[in-house]
């Protein structure tokens, strides 16, 4: 009687001597393929000249070519991949030789069916592969289409996201511009005011002493409470916000730079006009004030000529220092020039109590909060763009883009004192 398996395979799956599915298959000389098992035993103890069981073709008796129908014929519908024959030996039965068809929920492995009726498996539930294959198909296309219905939402509420900073930052702009134009009316309407008193105090100055005294001090008066009435300098700081998912995002490219101290022996002093870095030898047997503002220089010691990139920087509460990257010719410079077009720099001054940001090259203010503690850099030399990134804050501070690398990059690090 032949097996019920033979019903889903294809007649070039079964054996023509068992009429069951191939076991351990082999092709003979004239093309006929037979379980290897049953020809052996057809072959064992014949008399003559050993033949094909099919088209009775004279074959030598141990001319056999192993092949593996699975990898030679895929059947081309979903409803019989169940029935076509294994390319693993995963599934076939060792122990019975036979297709494993059931699926144990228990220990989640394959079994054949008289493996499923066993004493190991006979107390567990059993499912044939097809349903349990197209329950967990339906469940991972389940999982696709709601992972990929999240991807839009993301979108949009980072299009929200970005569109209420860009008006909060429009607002913010306005009221800059309009206290900059208030307090330019106000310097013009004060100025007319000034020229009209200095056109009195020459006057007075032709009088007569006596007519001089009498008038002077209405007038010196009114000059003093003009000068409490000017304008003051105005500082536009704007705010930053969180960008969503943009420090998870460049923590996939984190990478650790290690400091070469090596590089140049020097302390370093930020010219007061921000247009170089003086460096001088640094010699140790020169006691070092701990309030000067010469701190010694750090590099990094690998350089950057390729890929994605992000570190993180402590500046800690040090009231000057500059994080970025450079040129390699840049860092054996002693006069170091800020306006050198291959560096890379975000700088923070401090004049008295008050603190300004820099990037270079060209020197561009930014008008935002002084960052404190961890500071990120992020590099991506294929596209030419560095951002700076207040970790804190998880915002941006700045960034270069659309420049051209083509040379390599070594980071740069310098903390004065805090």
């Amino acid at each position: 009687m032949e097996s019920a398996f033979t019903q889903c395979f294809p007649s070039e799956f079964i054996c023509s001597i068992c009429k069951d599915n191939f076991t351990d298959p082999v092709t003979i000389s004239c093309g006929h393929r037979f379980c290897t098992p049953c020809l052996c035993l057809l072959w064992e103890d014949a008399q003559t000249a050993t033949c094909c069981p099919v088209c009775k073709a004279i074959s030598p008796k141990m001319d056999f070519k192993s092949t593996l129908l699975a990898k030679e014929h895929i059947l081309p519908t979903r409803e019989s991949v169940v029935c076509q024959l294994p390319s693993s030996a995963k599934q076939m039965c060792r122990i019975h030789q036979v297709i494993k068809l059931y699926f144990c929920q228990a220990d989640t492995s394959l079994l054949c069916l008289f493996c499923s009726h066993s004493p190991e498996h006979a107390a567990h539930e059993h499912y044939p592969i097809k349903q349990v294959a197209e329950h967990y198909r339906g469940f991972v296309n389940l999982r696709m289409v709601m992972i990929g219905a999240e991807y839009p939402k993301v979108y949009q509420y980072l299009q929200e996201e970005k569109q209420k900073h860009l008006e909060m930052l429009a607002i913010e702009g306005k009221i800059v511009f309009q206290r900059l134009r208030r307090n330019v009316a106000r310097m013009v309407h004060t100025g007319k005011l000034l020229r009209r008193i200095y056109e009195e105090l020459k006057e007075l100055c032709l009088k007569a002493d006596v007519d001089m005294l009498q008038g002077v001090g209405d007038t010196m008066k009114r000059s003093h409470l003009m000068q409490l009435y000017i304008p003051q300098p105005m500082d536009p700081q704007l705010s930053t916000w969180a960008i969503t998912g943009m420090l998870e995002r460049l923590n996939s490219f984190r990478v650790y730079v290690t400091l070469d101290h090596k590089i140049r022996n020097c302390h370093v002093a930020l010219t007061e006009d921000l247009r170089r870095l003086q460096c001088s030898p640094d010699h140790q047997d020169v006691p070092r004030n701990p309030a000067s503002s010469e701190n010694t220089p750090s590099w990094g010691a690998q350089t950057f000529t390729t890929g994605k990139h992000y570190w993180e920087v402590n500046v800690g509460n040090s009231r000057n220092w500059i994080i970025g990257l450079c040129k390699e010719s840049w860092t054996s410079r002693n006069d170091m020039l800020l306006n050198s077009e291959d560096i890379f720099l975000l700088l923070c001054v401090s004049v008295e109590d008050h603190f300004s940001l820099f990037s270079t090259f060209p020197l561009l203010p930014h008008y935002i909060q002084r960052p404190q503690g961890w500071i990120g850099v992020f590099l991506d030399y294929e596209c030419g763009i560095i951002s700076f990134i207040n970790v804190a804050r998880s915002s941006l501070i700045c960034n270069f883009l659309s420049r051209s690398f083509s040379f390599p990059l070594r980071p740069f690090i310098w903390c004065g004192p805090k």
